[in-house]
């Protein structure tokens, strides 16, 4: 994120300063805390059942965007944001035959712990990204709120590594299909950047909500890459998804 923040504005070292830098400390922060939440929830639980509740994350930024910000929004706006959810909900649910292939001996207490994680990233991520429209709001440089959150990245990585004595965890040569890796790192820093970019000019609520119809996306692109076979009813819940972002789009 640095690398493709310094080669579209070269400039950008020059305008950090310290006290941005404890601004936007919290954000990442929440966000870090929402990560791990994520990553635990499926270490102790089904994805079937923690990716459903993690979803609903867009409706903490929702209601974020509305009480603080005060932001607009029509009934058109409301009904198709809720559709939205449902359909990206049922969409990631599996269904009762994929269900059975999975390991169904997970105890009771772990789902307990998996849930709990999952109302955590929940909470925690919906709260960051509302943060985020925040500090773009404030800055009105995506851009540099991106080059921001990578340098406390980076730092907060050396200090857990200082910490904790595990310097090895920096050895990129341990990473296997590096390729893969660099790959999903490009992406990921990629839509960071394209959301940051959308909240400098969009409402968070609504784009909260559009962020949830990605999972279309992996859908199809496990479809076509992986080969995996997908149920007649999914292609029909992809279709509406992408009505539905495209009615947000244009929806006023």
């Amino acid at each position: 994120m640095i690398i493709i923040s310094l080669i579209m504005y070269p400039t950008l070292s020059s305008k950090l300063n310290g006290i941005d830098l404890v601004k936007m400390i919290p954000g990442i922060l929440i966000q870090s805390i929402g990560f791990f939440c994520s990553v635990s929830s499926v270490k102790y639980g089904k994805v079937t059942i923690t990716s459903m509740i993690k979803q609903t994350r867009v409706i903490v930024t929702f209601l974020l965007g509305i009480v603080f910000l005060k932001e607009g929004f029509t009934i058109l706006q409301l009904l198709f944001s809720i559709l939205l959810v449902i359909l990206s909900i049922l969409v990631g649910k599996k269904d009762k035959k994929e269900e059975r292939e999975e390991d169904k001996k997970i105890e009771k207490a772990l789902e307990r712990k998996a849930i709990l994680y999952s109302y955590g990233f929940v909470i925690f991520n919906g709260t960051s990204n509302f943060l985020n429209k925040l500090y773009v709001n404030e800055y009105q440089d995506p851009m540099y709120v991106v080059f921001n959150y990578a340098i406390i990245a980076i730092f907060g990585v050396l200090v857990y590594c200082f910490i904790n004595k595990k310097w090895d965890m920096l050895d990129i040569r341990k990473i296997k299909n590096k390729k893969y890796f660099f790959l999903q790192s490009g992406l990921d820093s990629s839509s960071s950047i394209f959301n940051r970019f959308a909240l400098l000019t969009g409402n968070v609520s609504i784009i909260s909500i559009l962020g949830t119809s990605s999972i279309a996306i992996t859908l199809l692109a496990s479809r076509i890459i992986l080969k995996e076979k997908l149920q007649w009813k999914k292609y029909i819940l992809i279709i509406g998804i992408f009505l539905c972002v495209l009615c947000l789009s244009i929806l006023k």
